[in-house]
């Protein structure tokens, strides 16, 4: 029984949810100081034994709220500079207004240039601020999962798109003809000498006849791909065909079950057995402190800011699963959704420097590195030794776990 842990870093430009700064995400000083604490929660994730870290695709936020995080796959590669073992990925590259043969191109050169340490996220877009005016050439807009047309045109672009990414990633060359995206564009000529000889994709009268990327992934046959929780089972069926892994930060234990029946029956169907718990990745925001008055005070103010940036429009999200407590209350929560459902594989939502602050959002996530980590046989890498099945304070239903 392995458990992994990651981190979803949001960088705000904010320092508190007491001192709102405006137009904080266009101040060099404000980016500059949350890069500094990135790396600072970087660090401390790679040297405690954290899997590996996400970024969203975000872009235009002015206001430094929501998290300012433009490029993933350049902060992926900020953050592997400043690390060795962590994992990089994204959570997600927004699909349906992007270029796939592009995506797949970027991210493979991420995994060659971390040495096989990235991960592939993909999602569908619902900012319309920006993806509205990145899609416009296709034309796609961002959408909301309500089963409209426009929503059903957007899941069949995402399908589209991640069948040209694998096929960019795993084959030499290739043609693809879909409903957004052509591949080779028809009529491309190609008239290099040396492609006849040395490589591949044209024909004897110069018409490219396929695309390739180079280089391909390091990691075979490419990176571990996640997917955010998506309201409609259609998605979920998708991405567990594909082997993916689906991000699912509901509070509502009995959606994850759900969702884990629908995985493990779309997997079953395209041949592959899946064991009890896999396929998804739960978690949420989180706050934690040895004393449970700092904690209620420090939970206050994480629903406040949930509140005030997520819940608003457009975004409209729900509140996330919180773990919130003392590090043994964390401990317990974790290891009884284990019992429940079987899962093995967390996420927290890590967010710096608001609301508490640069100070408290760096404190918490180390006392968690120290001392939640280790209950579950998570071991800083040099370390790595003690096996997965009997490491660590947790080890199953019905059994102490101790302070």
């Amino acid at each position: 029984m392995a458990f992994k842990f990651f981190l979803m870093f949001n960088p705000f430009g904010w320092e508190s949810i007491s001192e709102p700064i405006k137009m904080a995400g266009r101040r060099t000083d404000r980016y500059q100081h949350a890069l500094d604490q990135l790396v600072l929660h970087a660090q401390v994730a790679d040297a405690a034994g954290f899997e590996g870290v996400f970024f969203s695709e975000q872009h235009g936020n002015i206001e430094g709220i929501p998290e300012v995080t433009a490029n993933p796959i350049l902060m992926d590669m900020f953050v592997a500079a400043h690390t060795e073992h962590l994992k990089v990925g994204q959570l997600g590259m927004t699909l349906p207004v992007s270029n796939p043969l592009l995506i797949a191109d970027q991210i493979a050169h991420l995994d060659q240039l971390t040495k096989g340490r990235a991960m592939a996220g993909f999602a569908r877009g619902n900012t319309p601020r920006w993806a509205d005016q990145y899609g416009q050439h296709i034309p796609m807009r961002a959408t909301r999962s309500d089963k409209s047309e426009e929503d059903e045109r957007n899941l069949r672009a995402l399908k589209e798109c991640w069948q040209i990414i694998k096929l960019a990633w795993t084959q030499d060359s290739f043609s693809f003809d879909g409903e957004f995206w052509k591949f080779p564009l028809p009529g491309t000529k190609w008239t290099y000498p040396h492609t006849k000889t040395w490589g591949t994709g044209v024909d004897d009268d110069e018409n490219l006849l396929g695309v390739s990327i180079a280089p391909g992934p390091m990691q075979t046959p490419h990176p571990r791909v996640f997917a955010p929780m998506s309201g409609r089972s259609d998605t979920v069926r998708f991405w567990a065909r594909e082997g993916a892994t689906i991000m699912c930060l509901t509070p509502r234990e009995d959606l994850i079950g759900g969702m884990l029946s629908v995985y493990a029956e779309a997997a079953a169907e395209a041949g592959r057995n899946t064991v009890r718990g896999e396929g998804i990745i739960t978690g949420g925001t989180f706050v934690v402190a040895d004393d449970e008055r700092t904690v209620r005070a420090r939970a206050e103010a994480m629903a406040e800011w949930d509140t005030m940036v997520y819940s608003a429009p457009p975004y409209n999200l729900p509140h996330p699963m919180t773990l919130n407590g003392t590090p043994q209350q964390i401990i317990d929560q974790i290891g009884r959704i284990h019992d429940s459902l079987g899962l093995t594989e967390f996420v927290l939502t890590d967010y710096f420097p608001a609301p508490h602050g640069s100070s408290v959002a760096l404190e918490m996530l180390q006392c968690f590195a120290e001392e939640v980590l280790p209950a579950f046989g998570v071991k800083p890498p040099q370390a790595n030794t003690v096996p997965a099945a009997t490491a660590g304070r947790y080890v199953g239903a019905g059994d102490a776990r101790q302070p």
